[in-house]
């Protein structure tokens, strides 16, 4: 191991009190690079294409497609590509194989400008994106699996916040930079560019991610596949849930939150350039903000979820999240965009970190990939439900309405959240 992954390797040690092998080290220091990687991408394709949408006059409703038509796909991609995965051994193989080819999404999309006018882009924009979720269905729970055979159960929910506050740092640092680049590019060519920078570091993620060293996954039901017909599997993939109640008490109290989540989800990106007039520039150094305050935020929500349980931060950070489209619906001009960025990412971090920890404490180890997959069924569900209620809102009522309603709706459904399980019904149920 050079001397780069060594200094790296100490790094991680310091911050997440790593004291494994040498595998253990290189695993800690592939995944905080690959996820480097990723907050490229976030600050790239993930928070451009919209305004590039947008700026290419697309409706609310085909924005709102652009999140539900993905989500709508994962309703009925993730349970068999969950059940998909857990066939392989192999589990980061099958990640990066997945990953590149969702991802290959980012380059065609820098591609169709040199071969299609501005009147049809945005519909095959969508298109394509929607179609990326296929294998992205395979590639989560393959994903998830990974981590959780790569780093150990007493470190991990401090070493996923450490690598999520450097993602995120990443992200702070590229998302004006690449505002930026597109005020100071003519108007096709710059979104071209980030797309591009996008795909590339996507390839350069799978380079670090294959990296990493993990047994053979192997799977509590994998002895039976080859005795029973696929709609068997994926019954007795389905009849798991029955055994874990608090796993489905946890999916029913975050059910109505995240529909309201996502009411808003699509039409930021159009109250910003239409209502606010707001510059690329601008949009870029608030993209900053939010990604500095959601990296201070993994780090102190992490502290905070593990002194009060993570029931508490997502109350907490749920009843903040709830007046971030109320504040970007009264602010009344694009220079108080920053400012409520900084509310997005500090709320938004415990949120991430509440659900996630939650998560992966109610999925038994054995059946990961099926718990996660669930998971995202039901995100998918939500995801796909709220923009298009959030479209039908903004058409009838306006955006700015939908963004107030939005709010509301979400500071109400912080309610159900008083029904998850308990730091003591989980440890009850998986004793560590």
């Amino acid at each position: 191991m050079g001397w780069p992954s060594r200094r790296l390797s100490d790094f991680v040690r310091s911050l997440c009190g790593v004291t494994g092998d040498a595998v253990t080290d290189r695993n800690c220091s592939n995944l905080i690079i690959s996820g480097s990687w990723v907050g490229l991408i976030e600050g790239g394709i993930i928070t451009y294409l919209p305004v590039f949408l947008a700026r290419l006059g697309a409706s609310p409703t085909l924005m709102s497609l652009l999140t539900a038509g993905q989500f709508l796909v994962g309703m009925v991609a993730y349970i068999p590509g969950g059940a998909y995965a857990e066939r392989h051994t192999n589990q980061v193989r099958l990640a990066n194989i997945t990953s590149i080819i969702a991802r290959s999404a980012y380059l065609l999309i820098a591609l169709l400008p040199l071969a299609f006018g501005e009147g049809i882009l945005p519909p095959l924009i969508v298109a394509v994106w929607t179609l990326a979720a296929v294998p992205t269905a395979v590639f989560v729970p393959s994903f998830f699996t990974v981590v959780q055979q790569a780093i150990p159960v007493h470190i991990r929910a401090q070493f996923l916040g450490v690598r999520w506050a450097i993602m995120t740092i990443i992200s702070a640092i590229s998302v004006p930079l690449f505002g930026l680049l597109l005020d100071y590019t003519p108007f096709m060519l710059g979104y071209q560019i980030v797309f591009g920078c996008s795909f590339l570091a996507s390839v350069l993620h799978m380079v670090h991610f294959g990296q990493i060293q993990v047994s053979p996954f192997a799977a509590r039901s994998r002895g039976t596949y080859g005795n029973r017909s696929w709609l068997e599997g994926v019954r007795a993939f389905l009849r798991s849930f029955a055994e874990n109640p608090l796993f489905v008490r946890y999916s029913l109290a975050t059910l109505a939150f995240r529909v309201a989540l996502y009411i808003p989800y699509a039409l930021f990106s159009v109250y910003w350039v239409r209502d606010l007039h707001a510059s690329d520039t601008v949009i870029g150094l608030r993209g900053g903000v939010g990604y500095a305050f959601l990296a201070l935020g993994y780090v102190l929500w992490g502290r905070w979820s593990h002194r009060w349980g993570d029931r508490t931060v997502l109350l907490l950070s749920g009843l903040l999240f709830g007046f971030y489209p109320l504040s970007t619906a009264l602010i009344p001009s694009m220079e108080w965009l920053p400012a409520v960025a900084a509310l997005w990412g500090f709320a938004g971090a415990g949120m991430d970190i509440g659900l996630f920890a939650m998560m992966m404490a109610l999925s038994p180890e054995d059946q990961r990939p099926r718990f996660v997959a669930a998971t995202y069924v039901l995100s998918s569900f939500t995801s796909f439900v709220g923009p298009l209620l959030g479209a039908a809102l903004a058409e009838s009522l306006g955006v700015r309405i939908c963004l107030l309603i939005g709010g509301g709706l979400q500071l109400l459904s912080v309610l159900f959240f008083l029904r998850l399980p308990s730091r003591e019904e989980i440890l009850k149920q998986n004793p560590q």
